[in-house]
């Protein structure tokens, strides 16, 4: 199981590798593959709470506007989001930080959305495939 310093400098390492590349962090229930295409993501900008998401799936799910991509973190947003915990808690297992099964980097060919009011560090990532799985 990796853990946050591990996640943190591999993280750190990505962003410098790919720059000028359109990548993000994902986390979720869906067991994914690398190389696997990510759907396009929902969105949901009359919420109070950006937690307050309908359950994938459900009628409310599918009524929200599509986006044009995959959301994720961004990775500046990712390095800035563990500072913290990587001087805190280095050793404790990534898993323990999401209430998900799964992480992933996730790579495409261009960051959408921007004006579609997106939370705090989201991207929106068009043709967006796992590229690594972190857990």
């Amino acid at each position: 199981m990796i853990t946050v310093k591990e996640f943190h400098e591999r993280v750190i390492q990505l962003d410098e590798e790919y720059s000028d590349d359109f990548i993000g962090v994902r986390w979720e229930d869906k067991e994914r593959v690398i190389g696997e295409s990510v759907n396009n993501s929902r969105h949901n900008i009359d919420r109070e709470d950006e937690r307050d998401m309908p359950e994938y799936g459900t009628e409310e799910y599918e009524e929200m506007d599509e986006l044009d991509g995959s959301s994720a973190f961004g990775l500046y947003s990712v390095i800035e989001m563990f500072k913290h915990d990587v001087k805190k808690t280095p050793d404790k297992p990534l898993k323990d930080f999401f209430q998900t099964y799964h992480c992933y980097l996730i790579i495409g060919d261009d960051f959408t959305n921007w004006d579609d009011g997106l939370d705090d560090g989201e991207v929106v990532i068009e043709n967006a495939k796992v590229m690594e799985v972190f857990y």
